[in-house]
């Protein structure tokens, strides 16, 4: 699996080390421009090589933007997990927290995260993406299948409806539709208190 380093510095390559670069470049366009900026065009002008260099590692455009999508995929798998790791918590706060590192994720690389469903821009077929994907999905499911639960639902109603959760409010923010807050009456980060919402509403045993 391709790791994209996040350093422009990192970005020099050798013989071999030409889907790397690219990779990389194209990483930090999608940051600093978005979704439309990155062209395979683009990307070549950005790693400093010539126009038909890629063609040898991405097909094309769609091909090099799934695999900016798994790689994002990859690093969003990899913070939940550390998160997990580390924590003794109960099934709450690990979901609480599961939420935490997509909400982080998702503030920090907007483009990133809106690359992930862009199905006009990526080939949702790909192994590798559906892979990568569904290793998120399943973290989430994983936490919450462990120990009591809602007998009112399926597990996986209830983890669509956390990840529903998630996901639609992160897209608000990230539209401009709502701003950070906080709970009136609570205190705590709006993004915090509804997923908090979620885990009352649903009925499980928390």
């Amino acid at each position: 699996m391709d790791k994209v380093p996040s350093r422009r510095s990192d970005r020099g390559y050798h013989h071999g080390d030409l889907r790397r670069a690219l990779l990389t470049a194209a990483m930090e366009l999608l940051d600093k421009q978005g979704i439309d900026a990155v062209t395979v065009r683009a990307v070549a002008r950005e790693a400093d090589v010539a126009h038909s260099a890629p063609a040898n590692h991405f097909r094309d455009r769609t091909a090099l933007l799934t695999q900016l999508a798994v790689a994002s995929f990859q690093e969003l798998i990899q913070d939940v997990d550390d998160v997990c790791a580390r924590s003794r918590a109960t099934k709450r706060e690990q979901i609480e927290a599961f939420a935490e590192v997509v909400l982080r994720f998702a503030f920090t690389y907007p483009h990133r995260y809106r690359l992930l469903w862009r199905a006009d821009c990526i080939d949702q077929s790909s192994a590798g993406f559906q892979t990568s994907g569904g290793a998120v999905y399943g973290r989430l499911r994983q936490i919450m299948e462990t120990g009591e639960r809602s007998r009112q639902m399926s597990l996986d109603t209830q983890v669509v409806a956390a990840w529903s959760l998630i996901h639609g409010y992160i897209s608000l923010r990230l539209d401009g539709t709502l701003i950070a807050g906080k709970d009136e009456q609570t205190g705590e980060p709006r993004e915090r208190a509804i997923v908090g919402v979620l885990l009352d509403g649903i009925g499980a045993e928390y």
